[in-house]
């Protein structure tokens, strides 16, 4: 019996207009009443994945940022954690300017960043219509190299977005000829950069650690580049029927689409035997 179930967010418990659905919602508290852990593993920044782990139910810990970061969701106490060093944050920093490229930067649960744009504009919007424990913390700097200076030791990842894919697959390039960090993305338009060894899979495999549950009692579903790495390690890999090629070549199993239910009909199947 599986007794885990780690569901990435975007483009797989959300659907298009960033919702859970209903099917969703029930699917996943008839889960947690047979006493499956549900755990949202998510690139997200952990207030931004805490808001929907409320939304449905679950009191399990929350894989952050891609798996730089594990946190128990009762009372944000932190199980794990793993940080980019100050020297290759100031590189891919300088990187990142020399190409023009729009990023910004995790450091507890604070974003960073030079200015509102993609991502950060999307999430100052999104604050204005939630309770401010459910805010992430948005600060603009003027200068990102003494901020990151400041914020030595904390820098859990970077996110550079545009929507130019050719000077994103340039600066991407440049960034892994660097020594000590990992790159993924988790959408056609973005990378992110982490300290190497960091992914989704290795957090799991610490939690699995943590919770005493093996890998063949875990389910993963995602949908991108970025949950492959859970698809290696959970007995059970589940991809998004909207989810990358690859992703889909590297799961098990292929659900249906995050606008058409996909997860629940997963859940459905595997642990509620329907």
């Amino acid at each position: 019996m599986y007794k885990l179930v780690a569901i990435d967010l975007d483009g797989t418990l959300l659907d298009s207009t960033k919702e859970i659905s209903a099917r969703n919602k029930k699917a996943i508290a008839s889960a947690i009443e047979k006493g499956v852990k549900i755990v949202i593993c998510s690139g997200r920044v952990y207030s931004g994945a805490r808001l929907y782990a409320k939304q449905i139910g679950s009191k399990d810990p929350i894989i952050a940022c891609n798996g730089a970061v594990i946190t128990e969701k009762i009372d944000g106490r932190i199980i794990y954690s793993n940080y980019l060093h100050t020297e290759a944050c100031l590189r891919i920093n300088d990187i990142f300017h020399k190409h023009d490229l729009y990023f910004h930067v995790y450091a507890g649960d604070t974003m960073y960043t030079e200015k509102l744009a993609f991502t950060s504009l999307k999430y100052f919007e999104k604050n204005k219509t939630l309770p401010e424990e459910d805010r992430v913390d948005i600060e603009v700097v003027k200068d990102m190299a003494a901020k990151l200076k400041s914020i030595s030791g904390k820098v859990l990842k970077f996110v550079a977005v545009s929507d130019n894919r050719e000077l994103l697959k340039i600066a991407r390039y440049e960034i892994e000829q660097l020594k000590d960090v990992d790159v993924m993305s988790s959408n056609y338009d973005n990378f992110e950069v982490l300290q190497k060894g960091v992914n989704k899979g290795d957090a799991l495999k610490r939690l699995s650690e943590y919770l005493n549950i093996p890998p063949s009692e875990m389910i993963a579903i995602g949908d991108n580049e970025n949950d492959i790495s859970m698809f290696k390690y959970a007995g059970l890999s589940v991809a998004m029927e909207n989810g990358e090629d690859f992703a889909k070549e590297a799961a098990q199993y292929v659900t249906a689409s995050n606008n058409d239910d996909g997860v629940a009909l997963a859940i459905e199947r595997f642990i509620l035997n329907k």
